[in-house]
């Protein structure tokens, strides 16, 4: 039988992001089995327990080769879930799983046409990586509290995607990570490709906009960490602890020192086109669990900033566009000619 906490679980932050029919946690058994331990649904809760043998349907293969799997277009002949009654797994048109660190899955699933993608799978190896950090820490009052403080932030991220302005998405988002991290100061900086410079977008205090205008420009060679983090592609998580302090932008007299900082490049499309920093003045660990909940957010900017490049060019697109009131017209750009077909 699983357990369903009516909202204060972190499967139902995970259905609630990726918008799908339901979640399912699958942890191993004493006699080499993986028991359904707790799930998430739009359905009444489960009630029934279900035992997936290694190997066995779409969980039992994700299970034995510890491997993620996406499955669009889920068709019962080709495979089965296993945690379904057969009625009910009738419904389900997508599928996507992946292996928990030490043993387990995280399945997710769809009753709509939803394609699952590989910053999805991402995604969810993410959040898997924080359930298991839940339950190795269960029991621990002080760490339970602070992985709530984490999931209450995920969950106020991806619901700004249903913000439609850029500037006061990216305030509020660096508004939220900056508390939720509890850093004195994060900003977001992005460069268009090609480009010798990166700008900054904003900050959740006014620190370099300020004393810049129009909008400030800094060097990717000689731009401090930020230029660093843009150039080699990979993220710097610094504590600290030996007393030296790195400067962001490089040589710029009015910026603070930092002592510990979080820099993680945002990539869209797998080109790298922002580094979202999170920094304090005072030096301090930084936790498996925060470095994972950082990285969510990187993702989750991302998203977003996909939405906002999509819709940029499709207006770019549409002045163009014809329209035919009599209907479509088939074009097929191989063979067809170049014409130009006048409104009627």
């Amino acid at each position: 039988m699983t357990d369903n906490h009516n909202g204060d679980n972190i499967l139902d932050l995970i259905r609630s992001v990726f918008q799908v029919h339901n979640v399912a946690l699958f942890l191993p058994t004493e006699d080499g089995n993986f028991t359904l331990v707790s799930a998430s649904t739009e359905c009444e809760p489960y009630t029934e327990e279900f035992i997936i043998p290694p190997g066995k349907g779409l969980v039992g293969w994700v299970l034995r080769h510890q491997q993620p799997l996406i499955l669009n277009n889920f068709d019962q002949r080709q495979g089965y879930l296993g945690y379904y009654s057969n009625n009910d797994e009738k419904l389900i048109t997508s599928f996507m799983g992946c292996h928990l660190p030490g043993g387990g899955a995280l399945c997710i699933d769809s009753i709509t046409n939803h394609v699952f993608t590989e910053v999805d799978q991402q995604l969810l190896h993410r959040f898997a990586k924080l359930v298991v950090r839940q339950i190795n820490t269960m029991g621990n009052a002080n760490n339970n509290q602070r992985l709530r403080r984490y999931y209450d932030g995920l969950e106020q991220l991806f619901k700004l995607h249903e913000q439609t302005n850029w500037k006061e998405f990216l305030s509020l988002f660096l508004a939220i990570v900056t508390e939720t991290t509890d850093s004195d100061y994060s900003v977001f900086v992005s460069s268009v490709e090609g480009s010798s410079t990166y700008f900054v977008e904003g900050e959740s205090s006014p620190l370099v906009l300020p004393h810049k205008k129009p909008l400030p420009e800094f060097s990717l060679v000689n731009g401090g960490l930020l230029g660093w983090v843009f150039r080699n592609e990979v993220p710097i998580y610094a504590e600290g602890t030996d007393g030296s302090s790195t400067p962001l932008f490089g040589k710029v007299s009015y910026i603070p020192e930092f002592q510990s900082i979080i820099c993680l490049p945002v990539s869209i499309n797998k080109i790298t086109c922002g580094v979202l920093c999170l920094a304090s003045c005072t030096a301090r660990p930084l936790p498996q669990d925060m470095r994972i909940f950082t990285t969510m957010a990187t993702i989750s900017l991302a998203q977003y900033l996909n939405i906002v490049a999509l819709k940029y060019r499709l207006n770019r697109l549409l002045p163009d566009a014809t329209i035919h009131r009599s209907g479509a017209i088939f074009y097929d750009p191989d063979t067809a000619p170049i014409t130009h077909i006048k409104e009627e």
